[in-house]
C-alpha cells in the first residue's frame, strides 16, 4: 500500500514540475515578446521591474511548494512506516497462532491415539475374566488424558476395588449394590467431568457385568434344568395336567421351598392349587398374600412374613419369604406364589416373574385351544350325523366306535396326540356313505352284488371328502382303509399286516363289534357273547391279534 501511494504522489510531483516549467517558458517567451517591444518603443526600464517581480514570486512559489510537499511526503512515509510495523506484528501473531495451532494438532492426534487406545480396551474385555487389570489399564490411560485424575475406587457386596490415590474432590456414582468414585486433585473443567464420568459409568457396567455374568454361570446348571422342565410342563393340552407340572416344576427349582401355588379368578373366586402330599389340592381363598395380589394387580414381595400382617401362614412357622407374582393376559388372571424358610434370591425372584407371563399366556391361548377344540369336535360329529340321517339304524354308531377306538387306543399305551387322531378319524369313519343310495343303506334284505359293491365304495369316498380339509390328509387314510382285512383280503387296496395303518386296525375292531351288538335293517342287534365269539374266530384273516387282545379284554368288561 505504502509503495502504491507513493508512486502516485511521484506522478504528482511530475506533473507539477512539468506545469512549472511550463510556466517558465511562457514567462520568458511573455517577457521576450514584451521586451522586443519596449525596445522597439525605447522604453526598457518600465519592463524590467514586472518581470523581476514575477520571476521573485514563481521562485518562492515553488520553493514553497516543494517544502510542502516533502513535509506530506514525510508524514504518509511515516503514517505508511507505522501501517508497516503493525502488519508485521500482526504478520508475528498470526505465526504464532499457527505455531500453536500446529502444537494442538500433534495434542489432538496424541489424545486420539490414546482415546482409540482405551477404546480397543473397552472393545477388548472379556466377561468371563477379573475387570481389575482392565480397569487398572483404561485407569493410566485416562490419568494421561486427564490430569487432575488421582484415584478410582469400585465396591460392591463382594469386593472392593482401588487404584491410584485418594483426594478430597472426587465424583460419585451408584448402580444396584456398586458404587464407584473417581478422585481427582483440582476443580475439573466441564468437558474433564463429562469424560470422567463416562469412565465411572463404564467402569460400574463393567464390574456389574462381569459379576452378573457370575451368577448366570452358577446357575447355568439350574437355568438348564428350568429350561427343560419348562417345556415338558408346557407340553401339555390338559390344565389340570399344567397346573401339576408346574406345582412340581416350583418346588423342584427352587431350594428351601415351602409351598408353591398356582391361583386362577374363576367367576369372582380365587381358586388356589397347591400340592399335598404329592397331590393337588384346590381351596378358594379370601385373604393372605395371594389375595392381596389379586387386589391390586402388582406383584408382592415379602423378605420377612413377620413383617406383613395381612400373611396368611399354613406351614406352622417354616416360612420365613414370600413372593406372590401377579400377571394378566387377555382377561386371564393369575398368581404364581412360592414361600421358603430362607431368602428369596433376586434370580429366583426373576425365574417366578417369567414363569408367570409365560404361564398366564399359556393359560390363555390353552382356554382358547379348549373351546376351538370343543367346537371342532361338534363340528365333526354332525357331519357323522349327517350320514345318520340316511342311515337310522347306525344313529350313535360313529361316536360308540369313537369311544370304543380312543379306549382301545389308550390301552394300547399310544401317545395322546395319536389317540386324539384315531377319535376323530372313528368319528368320520363313514362319512362316505353319503355318496352312498339311502334305499341301498336302509334296505332290510340281502344286498345284491352290485348294491354291495356301492357300498363297498364309501371308505374311498370318504378319503376324498376329508381331504379336502387342509392337515387331515393322515385322518383321510385312517378312513380310506379301516375295512381292510389283516390277512389282504379287505378292501379298497387289499393291503395286509403292517401296511394297514395301526390307527385303521383299531377302528375296524371298534367297527365290527359295534356293528354286530347294534340294530340293522337285514337284522336284530347281537348278544355281547356272540359277537366277542365271532370276534376271536376272525383273529388273523380279518382282525391284527395283538389289537384284538386287548379289545376283547376291553369289550368283555363292557
Amino acid at each position: 500500500m505504502f509503495i502504491k501511494y507513493r508512486r502516485r504522489l511521484l506522478k504528482v510531483t511530475e506533473k507539477m514540475e512539468k506545469l512549472i516549467n511550463l510556466l517558465e517558458i511562457s514567462l520568458v517567451v511573455l517577457l521576450s515578446s514584451f521586451s522586443f517591444l519596449e525596445i522597439l518603443k525605447g522604453n526598457l526600464l518600465s519592463l524590467a521591474y514586472p518581470c523581476l517581480v514575477f520571476a521573485v514570486f514563481l521562485s518562492l512559489f515553488r520553493r514553497r511548494w516543494y517544502r510542502n510537499l516533502k513535509n506530506e511526503m514525510n508524514e504518509k512515509s511515516e503514517e505508511m512506516s507505522a501501517m508497516n510495523q503493525e502488519l508485521t506484528a500482526l504478520n508475528q501473531q498470526l505465526t504464532a497462532v499457527n505455531q500453536e495451532l500446529e502444537a494442538s494438532y500433534e495434542s489432538l492426534q496424541i489424545l486420539s491415539t490414546q482415546l482409540a487406545r482405551i477404546m480397543e480396551t473397552m472393545g477388548e474385555m472379556d466377561l468371563e475374566v477379573d475387570p481389575v487389570p482392565t480397569l487398572e489399564r483404561i485407569f493410566y490411560d485416562v490419568k494421561k488424558l486427564v490430569e487432575p485424575l488421582s484415584g478410582l475406587e469400585l465396591k460392591n457386596s463382594q469386593r472392593s476395588i482401588v487404584v491410584g490415590e485418594f483426594t478430597e474432590n472426587l465424583l460419585y456414582k451408584e448402580a444396584g449394590k456398586t458404587s464407584a468414585k473417581i478422585f481427582v486433585s483440582r476443580e475439573l473443567e466441564k468437558d474433564e467431568e463429562l469424560f470422567l464420568n463416562s469412565v465411572l459409568n463404564f467402569s460400574l457396567f463393567l464390574l456389574n457385568a462381569h459379576d452378573s455374568y457370575l451368577e448366570v454361570m452358577r446357575n447355568r446348571d439350574t437355568l438348564s434344568r428350568m429350561i427343560s422342565s419348562l417345556e415338558e410342563v408346557l407340553d401339555v393340552s390338559r390344565r389340570a395336567e399344567l397346573i401339576e407340572k408346574t406345582l412340581h416344576y416350583l418346588k423342584d427349582m427352587f431350594p428351601g421351598i415351602v409351598l408353591s401355588s398356582v391361583s386362577l379368578l374363576e367367576d369372582g373366586k380365587i381358586k388356589t392349587f397347591f400340592l399335598k402330599n404329592g397331590q393337588i389340592e384346590v381351596v378358594n381363598l379370601k385373604r393372605g398374600i395371594v389375595v392381596k395380589a389379586f387386589e391390586t394387580k402388582r406383584d408382592l414381595f415379602v423378605n420377612d412374613v413377620r413383617d406383613f400382617p395381612e400373611f396368611y401362614d399354613v406351614t406352622n412357622g417354616r416360612t420365613r419369604s414370600a413372593a406372590a407374582i401377579f400377571f394378566e393376559y387377555e382377561n386371564t388372571p393369575l398368581v404364581l406364589e412360592i414361600e421358603k424358610d430362607s431368602e428369596i434370591t433376586e434370580y429366583e425372584l426373576s425365574s417366578l416373574k417369567m414363569m408367570a407371563r409365560i404361564l398366564a399366556i399359556f393359560f390363555s391361548r390353552l382356554s382358547l385351544y379348549r373351546k376351538l377344540r370343543k367346537t371342532f369336535f361338534q363340528t365333526i360329529e354332525a357331519f357323522s350325523y349327517a350320514v345318520e340321517l340316511k342311515d337310522p339304524y347306525t344313529s350313535g354308531h360313529s361316536l360308540r366306535v369313537a369311544d370304543y377306538s380312543q379306549e382301545i387306543a389308550r390301552r394300547k399305551g399310544l401317545p395322546d396326540q395319536v389317540v386324539e387322531r384315531i377319535r376323530i378319524a372313528a368319528v368320520l369313519h363313514d362319512i362316505g356313505k353319503i355318496g352312498v343310495k339311502g334305499a341301498i343303506l336302509n334296505k332290510t334284505s340281502k344286498l345284491t352284488k352290485e348294491e354291495y359293491e356301492e357300498v363297498k365304495k364309501h371308505p374311498e369316498l370318504g378319503e376324498k371328502l376329508i381331504s379336502k380339509i387342509e392337515d387331515f390328509s393322515d385322518i383321510a387314510k385312517i378312513v380310506r382303509h379301516h375295512h381292510e382285512w389283516y390277512s389282504g383280503q379287505g378292501y379298497p387296496d387289499g393291503l395286509r399286516g403292517e401296511e394297514i395303518p395301526l390307527e385303521s386296525r383299531i377302528i375296524a375292531v371298534a367297527d365290527a363289534f359295534d356293528a354286530m351288538t347294534s340294530d340293522r335293517p337285514y337284522r336284530k342287534a347281537m348278544d355281547r357273547k356272540t359277537a366277542l365269539e365271532i370276534l376271536r374266530r376272525n383273529e388273523g384273516p380279518q382282525w391284527d391279534p395283538e389289537i384284538l387282545k386287548i379289545a376283547l379284554d376291553y369289550f368283555s368288561g363292557l
